[in-house]
């Protein structure tokens, strides 16, 4: 008996993880058989189309329910490119991945920078304590050197998309690269 509802179980999940639909974000880092096993209440926003499937928008907390600050920064830096079942969910998503990130941003704040962050490893956590670099732009940086290969020198950071003379005057005594 316990043997046949262990397998109905083990069916159940199977199904439920590749077979049940589920649109997902973005994510810096997780599988997609990862994101598929959270549940609702990892997203910051869940909807339902119009054939009763669900839509679960941006995963920002792991199975364990703590929110994972780089899949945070990721979120919101990708958040122009989601596409919503109703639009006037957008807002209320936007301010629910806002609310943690400004409590982050306030702990943070009151750290103080130790040393240069490497821009060819640094996390988008630690992208985001750099000055003028929020979320998108920390996302444009992470996403560069994935496709590019490591910054050779500091300077070439200028090559992401949005880093003029003025950001980088700003964060240049703040980077390295080795």
């Amino acid at each position: 008996m316990i043997k046949n509802i262990l397998i109905a179980f083990v069916v159940c999940m199977v199904f439920s993880l590749f077979l049940y639909p589920h649109h997902q974000a973005h994510s810096q880092g997780w599988s997609d058989f990862t994101i598929r096993s959270l549940p609702d209440s990892s997203f910051a926003l869940v909807e339902i189309d119009k054939n009763g499937k669900k839509v679960r928008h941006f995963p920002i907390r792991d199975i364990n329910g703590h929110i994972d600050i780089d899949q945070l920064i990721c979120c919101l830096g990708t958040f122009g490119d989601e596409t919503w079942v109703d639009p006037n969910h957008k807002e209320t998503a936007r301010r629910r991945l806002e609310e943690h990130y400004y409590r982050f941003k306030l702990k943070q704040s009151k750290e103080e920078m130790k040393e240069p962050v490497n821009i060819n490893k640094t996390s988008l956590k630690e992208l985001i304590r750099l000055p003028n670099i929020g979320p998108v732009m920390a996302v444009r940086i992470y996403e560069y050197r994935e496709r590019h290969g490591p910054f050779h020198d500091i300077e070439d950071i200028k090559k992401v998309e949005g880093i003029g003379p003025a950001i980088f005057a700003g964060i240049r005594y703040y980077i390295r690269v080795r």
